[in-house]
C-alpha cells in the first residue's frame, strides 16, 4: 500500500490544478462588453458562451472521472487501514499474551526457588522492554521462552508499523478525495453560472430579434405612408392645395426632418422654423384642435386633426391661441413662437403625422 500511495502522492496537486482549469484553458465566461446593439452581435455572444460551456463540460467530465478515481482509491486505502487496524489489535493481543506468559514464568521461578534477586530485578523493571532486556542479559530463560520473547518483539514492531501505515493512508486518501471534490464542485459552479448567463443572453437575443422585426415593419410602413404623401403632393415639391405655411411671415428652416436633423443621437420628427418670440403661428390646414397644453420636451403645444389620419403638431410656443375642439381653417392663428420645453432658442417645431407616424413636412408644404 505504501508503494501505491507513493505513486498517488505525485497526483495530490491535481485537484487544485483542476480548480483553476477554467482560467488555464479559457473556460471563463467572456468578460462583460458593451450591450449588443443587434441580434447578430447578441447571437455571436451566445455562440461564444456555448463554446465555453462545451469546453467547460469536457473539463467537468474529466473532474468527475478524477473524483471517481480518488473516491475509489480512498475506499481502497480505507480497507487497507482497516486491515492495518486489525493487525495492530492482533499484535497488541500477542504482546498481552506474552506478558501473561512471562508473569507465569516469573511465578514458576519463585515457586521453584529461583533467584530472588532476579525476580526482584524483573518486577522492578520500569517497562516491558526493559524487563525483556534484563531477562535476556541474565540468560535465565529456556529456548522456548527466548522464542516467545523474539515473537513479542516482532509483533510489537509490526503493530507500530501498522499504526504508522494507517495514519499515512488515511491522510493521503482523505486529501486526494477532498482535492478532487473541490475541483469538481468549482467547475460545476462555474458551468452553472455560465448556463445562467447563456439563458439571459438568449432572452436578450429573442427581444432584439423582436425589436428589429418591429422596427423593420415600422420602417416599411413609414415608407408606404411617405409614398402616399408623395402621391398627394404629386411629387412637384409644391404646397398641397388648402395648406398654408405655419409661419406666414416667413421663417427659415433651422433643422431638417429625420436623421438629417438628428441631434444628440435622436431622430428628428419634424422641421424647425426659426422666428422671433411672439411671431404668430397659424394652422397649416383645416381641422379640429385635438390638444392644447404642455407636450413634455415640446413645451407648450397645439395639435390639430385634419382627418384621413393626418395630424399637425406645433411645439415650443410662448402661448397658445386655440382651444380644445375648436374648428380652424388654414391660416387661423393658433399660437405664438416661443422657446418652451427642451429648446435652445425661439423657434417652431412643426410636425406632421400620418396614421401616427411622423412624415417629412416637405411632402406637404414648400419651405
Amino acid at each position: 500500500m505504501r508503494t501505491t500511495f507513493g505513486k498517488r502522492a505525485a497526483r495530490l496537486a491535481l485537484g487544485f490544478v483542476l480548480c483553476t482549469a477554467m482560467a488555464a484553458f479559457g473556460f471563463v465566461a467572456p468578460a462583460p462588453t458593451a450591450y449588443a446593439a443587434t441580434s447578430a452581435e447578441k447571437k455571436a455572444e451566445a455562440e461564444a458562451l456555448m463554446k465555453s460551456i462545451d469546453e467547460l463540460q469536457t473539463s467537468l467530465n474529466e473532474a468527475n472521472d478524477e473524483y471517481d478515481r480518488a473516491t475509489e482509491e480512498y475506499e481502497t486505502a480505507k480497507a487497507a487501514a482497516d486491515r492495518a487496524a486489525i493487525r495492530l489489535r492482533e499484535a497488541n493481543k500477542l504482546v498481552e499474551h506474552f506478558q501473561e506468559r512471562l508473569a507465569q514464568c516469573a511465578t514458576n521461578m519463585y515457586k521453584s526457588g529461583g533467584s530472588a534477586s532476579m525476580l526482584d530485578v524483573l518486577l522492578g523493571a520500569s517497562s516491558f522492554d526493559e524487563a525483556v532486556t534484563l531477562w535476556d542479559s541474565f540468560g535465565k530463560i529456556s529456548e522456548q521462552e527466548a522464542a516467545l520473547v523474539q515473537e513479542s518483539k516482532d509483533a510489537q514492531a509490526e503493530a507500530e508499523a501498522a499504526e504508522k501505515d494507517l495514519a499515512e493512508q488515511e491522510a493521503i486518501a482523505e486529501q486526494e478525495a477532498e482535492n478532487a471534490k473541490a475541483a469538481r464542485d468549482e467547475i460545476a459552479a462555474a458551468k452553472e453560472d455560465m448556463d445562467a448567463q447563456l439563458e439571459q443572453v438568449n432572452e436578450e437575443l429573442v427581444m432584439l430579434k423582436a425589436k428589429e422585426e418591429s422596427e423593420s415593419l415600422a420602417a416599411d410602413e413609414a415608407l408606404r405612408r411617405l409614398q402616399e404623401a408623395d402621391a398627394l403632393v404629386g411629387g412637384s415639391g409644391s404646397t398641397i392645395a388648402g395648406w398654408s405655411h405655419p409661419i406666414p411671415s416667413g421663417a427659415p428652416v433651422t433643422n431638417e426632418f429625420g436623421w438629417a436633423g438628428a441631434w444628440d443621437g435622436e431622430y428628428h420628427n419634424g422641421i424647425d422654423l426659426g422666428a422671433p418670440t411672439g411671431t404668430p403661428i397659424v394652422a397649416a390646414a383645416p381641422g379640429t384642435v385635438s390638444y392644447v397644453g404642455d407636450y413634455g420636451s415640446g413645451g407648450k403645444a397645439v395639435k390639430i386633426n385634419h382627418g384621413s389620419g393626418l395630424v399637425t403638431i406645433y411645439m415650443h410656443m410662448s402661448s397658445q391661441a386655440a382651444t380644445m375642439g375648436q374648428r380652424v381653417s388654414a391660416g387661423d392663428v393658433i399660437g405664438y413662437v416661443g422657446s418652451t420645453g427642451y429648446s435652445t432658442g425661439p423657434h417652431l417645431h412643426f410636425q406632421i403625422e400620418l396614421d401616427g407616424t411622423p412624415v417629412n413636412p416637405r411632402h406637404f408644404i414648400h419651405f
